[in-house]
C-alpha cells in the first residue's frame, strides 16, 4: 500500500487532533453499507463435489437471491465468495485464512465435511470469526461461542438410530464400516456408547482411508461376523462400492444403515439396484414431494430460477443456512457486529422455518437441529418410516 510522507509539526498537529477526537467506532469486516459479505471454503471436486455445489449455488446463493431481490437486510445485500478445497483439511485451511485476511468475509458460512470445518475451526475461532451452519455433525463444535451447528450433530444422530434399532427394532449385533478420520470417528464413539445403554457392544468396526473405494477386504470380513446390522459411515463413493460388494457376494441377511450425511437419494443411487431396502437417518425433509410450507416454497423458488433442474437435500440444507443467517441478521439490527449476530441467533425460540420442526437455539449448545427420521430406499426414493425422532 502506498503512503505519503507527512512533516514532522503536521504530524504533532495531526495526534493532538486524535487525541482530542472523540473515538469512532471500527467498521465491522465484512458489512458496508451496501452489502454483507460470507463465505466458505467448499468441495466443488473431489468425492464431495456434488454435495458442495448443490449447498452453495442452489442453496445459500438461492436463499439470498430471493432476499436480495427484495431489498436486502436492513438494505445491504449479501455477497459471497466460495474457494473450493476438494475436501482436503489443509486446502480448507488456507482459504478459510484467505477469505478471512483477504477478502474480508463478516462470517463463514455452510462448509461441509468434518475433517475439512475442524482445520478451518482452528483458524476461527481464536480470531473469533463466526462459522455458522458447517453441514458436519461432530460433537467437538459444540458449546463454541462462534459456532453454530449446520445438522443433527452425530452423538444426537447415534443415539436415534440405536434407540431406534435396538430398542424399538429389537436388533442385538451391530458391525460399522466407516472412514478413518474424525467423521468416522465420532460416529464410532456414538455408536459404542449408545449400544452400551442397552446392554450391547459392537461385533466389528472395519475402517477405510478417505479416498479409498476398495472395501470388498472390509466386507468380507463383516460378512464372516453375521451383524444384523451394518452401519456405513461413509462418503458416497465408497458407501456405493460397499453396497455393490455386498450384492456382490450374495450376503443379504444383515440391514445395512447409512448415517445421517449420507443418506441421500442420489448418493445412495451410485450403487444402482444394490442400494434398494437400504435404511437410514434422513436428517431432511424430501425436497421433491414434502408438503411442508417452507419446502414448498423452497420448491417454487428453486424451479423459478433453475427451470428443470432437481433440488436435493443438500440444497435444502444450504437455502436453510442461509435463512437462519437473515434471520439472525434482521434481529441483530441495521449496526450489525458479529456479537450482535451472536446474539441474535441466541434469542431465537420456537423459530418455525417451514422446513424442520421448530427451532430454540439458545446461550450454550448453538444446536439448530436435534432430530432426524428414519426412511428406507424403495425403487430409488426414500419412503418413511417414523415420524421426527429425537435425542435430548
Amino acid at each position: 500500500m502506498r503512503t505519503w510522507p507527512v512533516r514532522p509539526l503536521a504530524a504533532l498537529a495531526l495526534a493532538a487532533g486524535l487525541a482530542a477526537a472523540p473515538a469512532v467506532a471500527r467498521a465491522e469486516p465484512g458489512v458496508t453499507d451496501a452489502e454483507i459479505v460470507l463465505g466458505c471454503s467448499n468441495s466443488f471436486s473431489g468425492p464431495l463435489a456434488f454435495t458442495g455445489e448443490q449447498a452453495t449455488k442452489y442453496g445459500l446463493d438461492l436463499y439470498f437471491k430471493v432476499v436480495n431481490d427484495a431489498g436486502g437486510i436492513h438494505g445491504r445485500k449479501v455477497r459471497t465468495v466460495y474457494y473450493d478445497d476438494g475436501f482436503r483439511p489443509q486446502d480448507a485451511l488456507a482459504n478459510t485464512k484467505k477469505l478471512v485476511e483477504q477478502d474480508g468475509v463478516f462470517a463463514v458460512i455452510a462448509p461441509q465435511g468434518t475433517a475439512t470445518v475442524l482445520a478451518a475451526l482452528e483458524y476461527l475461532e481464536p480470531n473469533r470469526v463466526p462459522l455458522l451452519f458447517p453441514f458436519q455433525g461432530s460433537p467437538v463444535i459444540r458449546g463454541r461461542k462462534y459456532v453454530f451447528s449446520g445438522m443433527t450433530l452425530y452423538d444426537r444422530q447415534s443415539r436415534m438410530m440405536i434407540d431406534y434399532l435396538a430398542g424399538v427394532r429389537k436388533y442385538k449385533t451391530f458391525a460399522v464400516l466407516y472412514q478413518d478420520d474424525e467423521y468416522g470417528k465420532a460416529f464410532l464413539t456414538s455408536f459404542e456408547k449408545d449400544l452400551g445403554r442397552h446392554g450391547l457392544k459392537l461385533a466389528a468396526a472395519e475402517s477405510i482411508k478417505r479416498g479409498a473405494t476398495d472395501v470388498s477386504a472390509q466386507i468380507q470380513k463383516l460378512q464372516a461376523l453375521k451383524p444384523q446390522v451394518t452401519f456405513l459411515v461413509l462418503t458416497p463413493g465408497p458407501g456405493a462400492q460397499a453396497l455393490k460388494e455386498r450384492q456382490k457376494i450374495g450376503w443379504n441377511d444383515t440391514l445395512m444403515v447409512s448415517s445421517g450425511p449420507l443418506t441421500d437419494e442420489r448418493f445412495l443411487a451410485l450403487a444402482g439396484d444394490a442400494a434398494e431396502n437400504v435404511e437410514g437417518l434422513s436428517l431432511w425433509p424430501d425436497p421433491g414431494t414434502s408438503d411442508l410450507p417452507g419446502v414448498k416454497l423452497y420448491r417454487e423458488q428453486f424451479q423459478k430460477h433453475f427451470p428443470g433442474t432437481p433440488g436435493s437435500r443438500y440444497s435444502l440444507s444450504g437455502y436453510f443456512a442461509a435463512m437462519l443467517f437473515t434471520e439472525g441478521a434482521k434481529r441483530a439490527g441495521r449496526t450489525l457486529t458479529r456479537e450482535g449476530l451472536i446474539t441474535a441467533l441466541e434469542g431465537m425460540k420456537g423459530f418455525d422455518s417451514g422446513i424442520l420442526p421448530p427451532m430454540t437455539i439458545g446461550p450454550v449448545d448453538h444446536e439448530t437441529q436435534r432430530q432426524g427420521f428414519w426412511v428406507r430406499m424403495e425403487k430409488a426414493r426414500f419412503k418413511p418410516l417414523s415420524d421426527w425422532l429425537k435425542a435430548e
